[in-house]
């Protein structure tokens, strides 16, 4: 039997795993449920053609939460889209960290922050400015020995809840 060849792969079986433990390590995100996230392979779209995008996390609108439900899915609040085109060259500690970042999008009464640049500039502040690029080294934020506190310093910020 030949793969489906859709725009979409669910991605769970690598990235859950990866979102499991970043919530058991890091107090800011034990309020999510993993298993209310529907972790999503975009294999086409790069995301927008002004800006890199590595992924986007967004609520899922009712109907298809309800949609998905009836096709005996689990009941899915989120969504957590990673764009093939340029996450393929991220190594483990690249993605993991890409992960921590979106985590952190999802806020304790449940809403999404959206895009920030104040954010993406504390996260370039912990992990280096060109932390995503190929060959750059990327501290493994599932690490023993590694704190995203103790990474950003005095510039560590609790994530915004969402307005």
């Amino acid at each position: 039997m030949e793969p489906l060849e859709g725009t979409y792969e669910i991605c769970s079986s690598r990235i859950k795993p990866i979102a499991e433990k970043l919530i058991q390590k890091y107090e800011e995100l034990r309020h999510i449920e993993v298993d209310h996230i529907l972790f999503l392979l975009n294999r086409k779209s790069v995301g927008s053609k002004k800006r890199v995008i590595l992924a986007r996390t967004s609520k899922v609108p009712p109907k298809w939460q309800e949609i998905l439900y009836q096709l005996g899915a689990m009941d899915f609040t989120y969504i957590m889209e990673f764009f093939e085109k340029t996450t393929a060259c991220l190594d483990e500690n690249q993605m993991v960290a890409l992960v921590y970042r979106e985590l952190r999008q999802i806020g304790r009464e449940g809403n999404v922050a959206p895009p920030d640049v104040h954010e993406w500039y504390n996260v370039l502040m912990g992990l280096g400015r060109h932390w995503f690029y190929p060959e750059a080294t990327c501290p493994n934020l599932l690490g023993d020995d590694v704190d995203w506190r103790k990474l950003m310093g005095s510039a560590y910020e609790q994530p915004l809840p969402p307005e």
